[in-house]
């Protein structure tokens, strides 16, 4: 009888278990890792940080309310998104004395979808705030201290 032959060493193609299939497949997998982790950073970073931008016109105080700071008061729209890919993260309703909608008292809206803004129909200024309507009906009072001020 004969024996069988013995197996042929297969040259320059490496078994699935020899060190140097082990380093790749180790190599992949923290290529993999890092490719997730930067992944969650950048998802984490962009719902973190934000991007503003006025809507619409701003409402002035008028001359005939007049409150104890002497400084003439706007109400106004913002939008705000996340800063790396642009997603939709709420609109706020503005109140201050700056023009320029950018340091003041803000009021996160809970109506207006990212396709839907809100639009000011009107806003009516007295001693104690200001209040402000939409033209989808809703509407928002915002009192005198929480503007008034500087804030």
């Amino acid at each position: 009888m004969t024996d069988p032959a013995p197996p042929v060493p297969r040259v320059g193609i490496p078994s699935a278990t020899s060190p140097g299939r082990r380093a790749v497949r180790a190599l992949a997998g923290a290529m993999g890792y890092v490719a997730f982790v930067v992944l969650l950073v950048v998802v984490v970073v962009d719902g973190s940080l934000h991007r503003t931008s006025r809507l619409g016109d701003v409402e002035r105080q008028p001359a005939s309310v007049n409150y104890e700071d002497g400084s003439t008061h706007y109400a106004g729209l913002v939008h705000t998104r996340s800063w790396v890919f642009g997603r939709h993260q709420s609109y706020e309703l503005y109140t201050g004395r700056y023009p320029d909608l950018g340091y003041g008292h803000f009021v996160r809206l809970g109506f207006g979808l990212d396709d839907q803004r809100p639009v000011i129909a009107d806003a009516t200024w007295d001693e104690k705030g200001v209040r402000v309507t939409f033209t989808s009906g809703h509407e928002v009072f915002v009192p005198a201290r929480h503007f008034v001020g500087g804030r």
